[in-house]
């Protein structure tokens, strides 16, 4: 499949490019995946570009009934992560769990470190999502948690997970600046239109 190369979209209007039927389908969806979906079709269908995402989280979680949630969050947006989390607390129990977890050092796994003669504690996703699942979260959330580590996270949560906020170091937490601003783009990399 090459969607994203696609001109047309036809699916947006109900053609089927795939060889696979509507049984298929509905096949690989359990029982968790449609009870996410109708929720998730229920914010869409209600909320469509009236909420910000941490609005549309608020009311996606409400629709499942969740009552306790958790937030793994990068230290780096330790003070982003205390408003999120405050405001998250207005509708549930909250649990929270910073990347830096158990202060392991980082020499301890042979890691690399960003200054070698100095003490780096490692990121530690999987005792993150240990923690979140400990605390019986319904749902998790991540803000800012680095490339590879959001994978491990997502890996060991019991609950499903949601990127609330996707870690760019450089262009403001905003991924989409590097397409939307026409010299990275062009010129860093390398997709002039």
């Amino acid at each position: 499949m090459q969607c994203a190369l696609c001109k047309e979209k036809k699916c947006y209007t109900g053609q089927n490019c795939t060889k696979l039927s509507i049984a298929d389908v509905e096949a690989v969806y359990d029982e968790q995946d449609m009870r996410l979906t109708i929720a998730a079709a229920a914010i869409e269908g209600r909320h469509y570009m009236q909420l910000s995402r941490l609005e549309e989280s608020v009311k996606f979680a409400q629709e499942l009934g969740c009552k306790t949630i958790g937030v793994a969050f990068c230290i780096g947006l330790a003070n982003e992560a205390k408003y999120i989390v405050k405001y998250f607390q207005k509708f549930f129990t909250v649990h929270s769990v910073c990347c830096k977890v158990c202060g392991i050092d980082k020499q301890r796994f042979g890691l690399e470190q960003i200054q070698a003669d100095r003490f780096e504690a490692m990121c530690n996703p999987a005792i993150q999502a240990k923690i979140l699942n400990d605390a019986g979260t319904e749902l998790n959330f991540t803000v800012g948690l680095c490339v590879g580590h959001d994978m491990i996270f997502n890996r060991h949560s019991a609950a499903p997970v949601s990127a609330l906020v996707a870690k760019d170091r450089l262009l403001s937490h905003n991924p989409l600046g590097a397409i939307y601003a026409g010299y990275w783009r062009n010129k860093r990399l390398g997709l002039a239109d």
